[in-house]
């Protein structure tokens, strides 16, 4: 099925239908005008072998080029290419993490490389002990967080310049790949409480040394090294000319920052072993430094998450996303992730929507490029039922980060919304084969492959969710689909003898798809009271395509405030 799939989207089928067709009208053409010109029968027999000759050629060339509007293009520099083994889209490094993979979603162009553009790779581990290769990491991303403070500068995203970790590739391939005109590498070197940073800044252009310099300090001043390199950087890059300054770092206690890095780590993994291990971490770095802003805003992001996975109750998670994120801002008021985490709550909750909206065009202002921040805009523009906006921020964020689990399931997400579901298809793809262990990753590409009409791949896909609170949703909805009413039944049962306040949305969208109209408006009614977060796609979801001709549809949308458009900020 997916073979044949494949070649109905390179158009192989439709090439050879055309060809075969082309050729028996030039056979009938080229008999006509060998007889006029009394040409032997050897010459309609030559005709014949060359269009057979040419028939599987035309098939393989049809397979691996596409018609574009661009012109032909190689299947896989082409933007939609979806299936078959990974390779380069357009302006994207490819996931060599995800070789092997089934899919490789499209993505789209990303910026032209300036020379205010810089990847920052993965610092080596030169130390004895293999566990501190958590250390020089951590130390690569607060660089790339530091830079990426500074307007003007575009810094690729911690997921695609780490995915050339381990590699033995040159300069200019990762700058091309990566669409940068500089790059940050180094090396560290930690003994005790000793440390040996080497920072190079390299121009990709020529592969000449931009800056290069080495630190030997005691672990107590990682952060004002950090600082350092990140002057260093800013000077010889000429970010003063657009009015930037060097950022600073936020410094706390060393053995803080150790958890706090492995909590990240743990944290991005998005499985539900992932969040109990993060959990661990943060709190352990917030009892050491209950000050240190970074680890309470990603702390209340992974709450967020976990109530929204039915990892925690709801209502229990929500509330102590917002605390954390409220306390990582009374500490630094200018961190764009919780900044952009709490006026992502406001309106979710409609505790203030508009205020809430304000505090996500500011947190964009500060980090243009922060993927997280986009997503969550993107996901605000659902709400408004502006597809188009959320396409946009969407785009922005993979451009962003090309290798993000999340940016691509927020795009594989908005894909389904606005009926693209081959991208769709692509996008969740992508997102398995980034992170194995994504929580919700096999549900909604069962999700997607039942609006195609696949409903034996999409059942096949909803039995291999990891969590069972978006299996069970997978099946009611699947085996519905296949007529199989007592397996929907089972799988909705099940469902119901979970958290309450967490499953409202998901027995909408059930009980909408079967067509029990009056026990989805229930449920609906009790998703407001909670304010579930699974709100925000109300207007746009087509699993609750059933409901909108009931009268109690729009009366519902104002009720909770989910009509009218608004102007979304723009991205660059």
């Amino acid at each position: 099925m997916q073979f044949f799939r494949e070649l109905k989207r390179r158009k192989v089928i439709q090439t050879a239908l055309i060809y075969l067709a082309s050729a028996w009208l030039l056979l009938q053409v080229a008999e006509l005008l060998l007889q006029m010109l009394e040409v032997p029968a050897w010459g309609l027999k030559l005709v014949f072998v060359l269009l057979a000759v040419g028939f599987p050629l035309a098939l393989i060339l049809s397979w691996m080029n596409q018609i574009t509007p661009r012109g032909v293009e190689r299947e896989s520099d082409a933007p939609g290419a979806g299936v078959a083994a990974p390779v380069l889209s357009s302006g994207s490094a490819v996931s060599r993490q995800a070789a092997g993979a089934d899919t490789v979603a499209p993505l789209p162009a990303s910026a032209t490389p300036t020379d205010r553009s810089i990847a920052v790779l993965p610092f080596d581990n030169m130390s004895d002990d293999p566990a501190n290769v958590h250390f020089a990491d951590g130390l690569s991303e607060e660089l790339l967080n530091l830079l990426s403070r500074i307007r003007g500068l575009r810094v690729v995203a911690r997921t695609s310049s780490f995915s050339f970790k381990g590699r033995q590739v040159n300069a200019a391939t990762i700058a091309q790949e990566l669409h940068v005109s500089h790059l940050l590498e180094g090396s560290v070197r930690k003994a005790g409480n000793r440390i040996r940073i080497t920072a190079q800044l390299i121009r990709a252009a020529d592969s000449s040394h931009a800056w290069s310099q080495s630190f030997d300090r005691d672990l107590t001043d990682i952060f004002a090294v950090q600082d350092e390199i990140a002057a260093a950087v800013t000077r010889e890059l000429a970010i003063k000319l657009l009015g930037g300054v060097a950022p600073r770092s936020r410094p706390t206690d060393p053995e803080a920052y150790a958890h706090y890095l492995r909590g990240k780590h743990f944290f991005e993994l998005a499985s539900a072993s992932g969040h109990e291990q993060a959990i661990a971490e943060l709190d352990a770095a917030i009892a050491i430094d209950p000050g240190f802003a970074p680890a309470w805003a990603t702390l209340g992001a992974l709450y967020w998450a976990g109530a929204n996975n039915s990892l925690i109750k709801y209502e229990a998670g929500s509330r102590r996303a917002r605390e954390a994120t409220e306390k990582a801002l009374s500490l630094d008021p200018d961190l764009a992730e919780p900044l952009s985490m709490l006026g992502f709550l406001d309106v979710v909750e409609a505790v203030d929507v508009e205020g809430g909206t304000r505090r996500l065009e500011r947190a964009l202002a500060l980090e243009p490029h922060n993927q997280r921040v986009l997503t969550r805009l993107a996901n605000v523009a659902l709400r408004r039922g502006s597809v188009d906006d959320a396409m946009r921020f969407c785009q922005q964020a993979l451009r962003s980060d090309p290798l993000s689990p999340n940016a691509h399931a927020i795009y594989g997400n908005t894909c389904y919304f606005a009926g693209r579901l081959e991208e769709a298809e692509a996008m969740r793809r992508k997102v398995l084969a980034l992170s194995p262990g994504w929580l919700s990753g096999h549900f909604h590409l069962g999700k997607v492959l039942l609006a195609r009409g696949e409903k034996s791949a999409a059942l096949a896909e909803v039995q291999q969710e990891q969590s069972d609170y978006w299996r069970q949703t997978g099946l009611a909805l699947v085996n519905h689909a296949l007529g199989q009413d007592a397996e929907s039944d089972a799988a909705l049962q099940a469902l119901m003898k979970r958290d309450p306040g967490g499953i409202a949305y998901q027995m909408v969208q059930v009980h909408a798809f079967r067509g029990e109209i009056d026990l989805a408006f229930e449920w609906l009614a009790r998703a407001g009271e909670t304010h579930d977060s699974a709100l925000l796609f109300t207007q746009v979801d087509p699993l609750l395509d059933n409901l909108h001709a009931d009268p109690r549809w729009p009366a519902f949308l104002v009720r909770l405030g989910l009509t009218g458009q608004a102007i979304m900020p723009s991205v660059d």
